[in-house]
């Protein structure tokens, strides 16, 4: 009984810092949707209120954004952006910043 004890509670502390990189989403749209579409919206366009309360927050749909190197998409989300984008260097992997790289550079395409 201890042993399941156990699990369960290692199975609840995986809510820490390291959560995000421990789950291994099936596709990179549902890591999207968990990460970043609360600020950048669910298709890449933030919202009104959230592009007032964070200026110069990007719309990854606009056509400025197919010129942006996938280098510098993986260095934004991996180290942080100003106060307001939050570095995920320690919450994701390496992969999972380089899917989400393109994962957003992919909306400037549609």
């Amino acid at each position: 009984m201890k042993g399941k004890a156990l699990v369960l509670v290692a199975a609840v502390g995986l809510t820490s810092a390291g959560a995000l990189a421990a789950q291994q989403p099936a596709d990179v749209a549902s890591l999207y949707a968990r990460t970043c579409s609360s600020c950048h919206g669910a298709q890449g366009t933030p919202s009104p209120t959230m592009a007032r309360a964070m200026a110069g927050i990007p719309d990854f749909r606009s056509a400025a954004m197919a010129s942006v190197a996938d280098s510098v998409l993986r260095d934004v989300i991996t180290n942080g952006k100003g106060r307001m984008m939050a570095s995920y260097k320690t919450r994701l992997t390496a992969e999972q910043i380089a899917a989400l790289a393109r994962y957003v550079k992919a909306f400037s395409k549609h």
